[in-house]
């Protein structure tokens, strides 16, 4: 068994600001730390396994620079840096089943710890009609690849979403978010078990045959809608956008990859204006 483990940090058990976030804030480093510890409680899950032979940690947090490659333990490979065609998803087109760990709910979502659909300049996406945050942009491309998400990690609002989405996967909840910038914790070592349970619940399901790839039926039609009229107008330089309002563009694309390139390009363009 092949496992794909994509890890974002808003998700993460310690953290609720933007100042943990960024690199350059000053609560970065310890936030950090939440991170790995969270990520090395399902390393250790994973490598209990005797079936899993690969796992491949994608880092998919901002600039994609957060994992300490020297921590990762043996057999572990690691996919870091930001300039990746397929970001979030680098990597999982060679896995048999992803895991998504310290993933947040999409923009818009109450009392979810920082909410947000891949940047701040993106209110909303749907996918064939579909609302969907990371989760579902992301399980949508890892489907198109044939490969399940069997499991996810981050704060309740994100596993009601994710569980709707996707009924059988393994959602583990690590914090309880009170609103944007605020939450819940739990104690280390409970957060712990959770994530190990969690890992050994969601391969028992792979492997029973319960956890199947979310596929989209194609061509997908992609709408995008951004915070301002300005960078819906720039989102129109776009092969193929269509202008659907003030603020939303759509394109009709022939598969998910290419659903994805229209996405992440609008996103790339929405610079944010200055007034």
């Amino acid at each position: 068994m092949k496992v794909w483990v994509s890890i974002d940090m808003e998700g993460i058990s310690g953290v609720v600001d933007r100042d943990q976030l960024l690199p350059d804030g000053r609560r970065y480093e310890r936030a950090r730390e939440s991170m790995m510890a969270d990520l090395m409680a399902v390393l250790s899950a994973l490598k209990e396994e005797p079936d899993v032979e690969s796992i491949v940690v994608n880092d998919s947090h901002d600039g994609m620079l957060n994992i300490l490659a020297e921590a990762m333990p043996g057999g572990v490979h690691l996919i870091s840096g930001g300039a990746k065609l397929w970001s979030m998803n680098q990597g999982v087109d060679a896995a048999d089943v992803a895991f998504y760990v310290g993933y947040h709910a999409r923009a818009g979502t109450p009392a979810a710890v920082m909410d947000h659909t891949y940047s701040g300049e993106i209110f909303s996406v749907t996918l064939n009609g579909q609302e969907v945050g990371e989760t579902g942009i992301n399980a949508a491309m890892a489907g198109h690849w044939n490969v399940p998400v069997a499991f996810v990690s981050g704060d309740d609002k994100l596993a009601l979403e994710a569980k709707a989405l996707l009924p059988d996967v393994e959602a583990v909840v690590v914090k309880h978010g009170v609103s944007r910038r605020a939450a819940e914790y739990l104690p280390r070592p409970e957060v712990n078990q959770r994530l190990k349970e969690g890992v050994k619940r969601a391969l028992q399901h792979y492997r029973d045959g319960l956890v199947k790839p979310w596929k989209l039926a194609e061509p997908i039609h992609l709408t995008v809608t951004v915070m301002t009229p300005e960078m819906a107008d720039r989102a129109m330089y776009c092969p193929g956008a269509q202008r659907v309002d003030g603020r939303t563009v759509a394109f009709d694309e022939p598969n998910m990859e290419e659903a994805f390139r229209a996405f992440y390009t609008v996103m790339a363009m929405s610079d944010r204006p200055l007034y």
